[in-house]
């Protein structure tokens, strides 16, 4: 199946860069094509495009965002593609930085929601755990309460 899905995303889909990272976008008029695919991978969205003219066909996209699941999509693949190879092999580096920068993140924000429980669990103020964590006092908040 990665072949098939290969080969059409070399014919109609596309990898493109915004402030957020990758997404991966596979247009179509044939929703059922879009749909095996998204079932076969278990990630992604469809949606339907608005017709901008009477005459064009309904059409649906199908897209992932979400920068774990780009990695994966791509690396399924990657083996089989022709056309946008050179565009597989510039990304995927760039693509795991990415990933590797959004888990140190996630371990940072981890040690400061457990550091400022702690810290507030001695009863320290918001006030007292910004300033030892070196954070905004209403981020010392936040993280307390919604963790």
């Amino acid at each position: 199946m990665w072949l098939y899905i290969a080969g059409f995303f070399d014919g109609e889909g596309s990898v493109s860069k915004n402030r957020y990272g990758f997404r991966i976008t596979i247009p179509q008029t044939n929703k059922e094509v879009l749909e095996k695919i998204k079932d076969f991978v278990k990630f992604g969205y469809i949606i339907k495009v608005t017709k901008r003219k009477e005459h064009w066909k309904e059409s649906w996209v199908y897209y992932i965002s979400k920068q774990e699941e780009v990695y994966k999509f791509i690396s399924g693949i990657k083996k089989f593609c022709i056309v946008k190879q050179n565009l597989i092999e510039d990304t995927l580096p760039k693509l795991q930085q990415l990933l590797k920068e959004y888990k140190n993140k996630k371990v940072r924000r981890l040690k400061i929601i457990n550091s400022a429980k702690k810290l507030r669990s001695a009863g320290l103020t918001y006030r007292q755990i910004g300033e030892k964590l070196k954070i905004d006092w209403g981020y010392a908040r936040r993280v307390i309460i919604k963790n």
